[in-house]
């Protein structure tokens, strides 16, 4: 009976994190993807004729879009190993799994948020371009960035907060240009505009469920004692 009932709450409560969760990143988040792709369209009004590829195939990665897209995502690859690593150090003195869940968190969560969820959404629309994965495909590009990114945090855990806004604003900032990116580049310069409704539901998608499920489920990686701490912490933000 306690069993059963110690589950339901276990559940309840994750439903209710994962609610909190959604209430706190989404006027940020959707804010940031507006602005976003307003960037995103000025840059493209204003680059010359060939800035996209306007076509499928692997010639949507030479466009300048896609290079853009390999600016933001190491980017937010460094800022999601950073914080990830610092929430579990803080917590956790377990150094083996603070770095494994800060590289986990860096190359699985922003792969998702950066490049599975775009490529779905760019299936979603008809565009029948190959996926592009960059820890495969460019490993020497975006892993420096994941190990640095451990690294800072390993060593800021104990003097600097994880949901500082300047971080925080940082971190949506490079997962949002870098899904925008992505997504846009098999496109024509101008193209996508024709599909702006799509694409901001699409990158709002991108954005927050990755960053979201990663906030709970992670620090259920911790050990009890210090899962009550973090929870107990993030509460009084």
């Amino acid at each position: 009976m306690d069993e059963g009932h110690h589950h339901h709450a276990h559940g309840g409560g994750f439903r209710a994190a994962l609610q909190m969760e959604l209430l706190e990143h989404m006027p940020f988040s959707v804010s940031a993807v507006a602005i976003g792709l307003i960037f995103a369209g000025l840059m493209c009004f204003l680059a010359p004729e060939n800035a996209a590829a306007g076509q499928t195939g692997h010639d949507h990665e030479e466009s300048n879009l896609f290079t853009l897209f390999h600016l933001f995502h190491p980017a937010h690859m460094f800022f999601s190993a950073a914080a990830t690593t610092a929430m579990f150090w803080r917590y956790d003195k377990n150094a083996l799994k603070a770095i494994l869940v800060g590289l986990a968190g860096a190359v699985g969560v922003c792969g998702l948020s950066d490049i599975g969820l775009p490529h779905l959404s760019l299936i979603l629309m008809g565009k029948d371009v190959p996926p592009h994965i960059c820890v495969i495909e460019n490993p020497g590009l975006v892993l420096p960035f994941a190990v640095m990114g451990v690294l800072v945090g390993l060593g800021a855990a104990t003097g600097v907060s994880r949901s500082t806004l300047f971080s925080h604003a940082l971190h949506v900032l490079a997962s949002t240009s870098a899904s925008i990116f992505y997504l846009i580049a098999p496109f024509s310069r101008l193209g996508w505009i024709d599909d702006l409704g799509k694409i901001f539901v699409f990158v709002i998608v991108a954005v927050m469920i990755p960053c979201c499920v990663s906030d709970i489920i992670f620090p259920m990686l911790m050990t009890r004692d210090a899962r009550a701490n973090a929870l107990a912490a993030h509460h009084s933000h």
